[in-house]
C-alpha cells in the first residue's frame, strides 16, 4: 500500500467540498457525528454500520491540545475516506501522530491524510517562504491551521527550501524526525540526546533560549564528514504534558568537508546532459 494515497485522497476531497478545511464541518458533510468520550484505552475510534455511508467519530475528552483534537477527528476522516480501511480498530495514542518507522501502516496513511487536510500546500507554503526557520514559525503554523505542533513541524519539513529537521525525543532519546529534502543526514530514532545540546539541556528543566541558537553540530549528527567545529542552529522546547522535547535543527552554512565524489555526482547532474524528456538520470543503468 503507498504512504501517498492519504494526501491524494485529503486533496480529493477538499476539491470536492469546495476548498472546505474546518474538520469539523468536514465531519458533518459527509455525515459523521463528533463525540467527545471519556476513555483512556483509545485515542480515537470510527464507528460506522456496514455498507452505510454514515459514521461515528468519538474522541478522548481529555486530550489536552486542541490541535491534537482537531488532527485525531482528521485522522478518522482519513479511516472513513481512504479505501481499505474498513478494519481499521480503535486509534491509541501511539497510533495516530506516530511518525516514527515503526508506525502501522493504515494510522500512518490516516496521518498523512490528516497533515494534508489540515495544512494543505496552499496555506502554509507563503507562511514559510520569507522567514526564518524556527519553532515559533511552526507554532504559528500550527495555531494557524489547527494542527498540532508535531504536525506542523513534520509539514514545515515537508515543503521548506531549507535545511531542517524536526526532531521528537522521549525520556533523553530520539523516538522520530523528519528532515527536509536537503538536510542531507540521518537522524537515528533512539539516539541518546546529548549534553551540550538545548535539548538536553530542556530535560534538565533548565532554561533554554527562544530562538534558534548555534550548537556543535556533531551533538547531533554522527557523520566522519563534518568539518570539526561546525555549528548547527538548534531551537527546542519542553512539552510538558507529553514529557518530551521538540527540537528544530536547521544548518544555514556548508559543514561537510570536500569529498572527491562531490565532483562525480556534478558531472553526472551537468545541466546540459539532462533533459526532461529522457528517460533516466545521467550516469544510471
Amino acid at each position: 500500500m503507498s504512504l501517498n494515497r492519504g494526501p491524494v485522497f485529503a486533496r480529493m476531497l477538499i476539491e470536492e467540498l469546495g476548498g472546505l478545511r474546518d474538520v469539523f464541518s468536514i465531519a458533518t458533510e459527509l455525515r459523521l457525528e463528533v463525540r467527545w468520550v471519556a476513555s483512556s484505552g483509545f485515542e480515537g475510534a470510527l464507528v460506522r454500520p456496514t455498507n452505510i455511508p454514515v459514521g461515528l467519530i468519538l474522541v478522548r475528552d481529555s486530550i489536552r491540545e486542541p490541535g491534537r483534537k482537531a488532527f485525531t477527528v482528521a485522522h478518522e476522516i482519513g479511516h472513513f475516506v481512504i479505501p481499505g480501511h474498513d478494519q481499521a480498530d480503535l486509534c491509541t495514542a501511539r497510533d495516530i501522530e506516530n511518525w516514527s518507522d515503526d508506525a502501522k501502516e493504515l494510522e500512518r496513511e490516516a496521518d498523512e491524510f490528516a497533515a494534508e487536510l489540515l495544512m494543505p500546500k496552499s496555506v502554509v507554503q507563503p507562511m514559510i517562504c520569507s522567514e526564518r526557520p524556527s519553532l515559533t514559525l511552526i507554532e504559528r503554523i500550527a495555531q494557524a491551521t489547527n494542527a498540532s505542533l508535531s504536525a506542523a513541524g513534520r509539514r514545515y519539513c515537508d515543503l521548506t527550501s531549507e535545511r531542517c529537521a524536526f526532531v521528537w525525543s522521549t525520556r533523553g532519546v530520539v523516538s522520530w524526525s523528519k528532515c527536509s529534502a536537503e538536510f542531507a543526514h540521518r537522524l537515528y530514532k533512539g539516539t541518546e540526546i546529548l549534553p551540550g545540546t538545548f535539548a538536553f539541556d530542556c530535560f534538565k528543566q533548565q532554561e533554554v533560549p527562544r530562538r534558534p541558537e548555534p550548537v556543535d553540530a556533531d551533538l547531533w549528527l554522527a557523520s566522519e564528514r563534518l568539518i570539526p567545529g561546525s555549528k548547527l542552529y538548534e531551537d527546542s522546547r519542553f512539552l510538558r504534558w507529553y514529557e518530551s522535547v521538540v527540537s528544530l535543527l536547521w544548518i544555514d552554512k556548508h559543514i561537510e568537508k570536500y569529498h572527491e565524489d562531490d565532483d562525480a555526482l556534478l558531472k553526472e547532474l551537468d545541466p546540459s546532459d539532462f533533459e526532461l524528456s529522457k528517460k533516466r538520470w545521467p550516469g544510471r543503468k
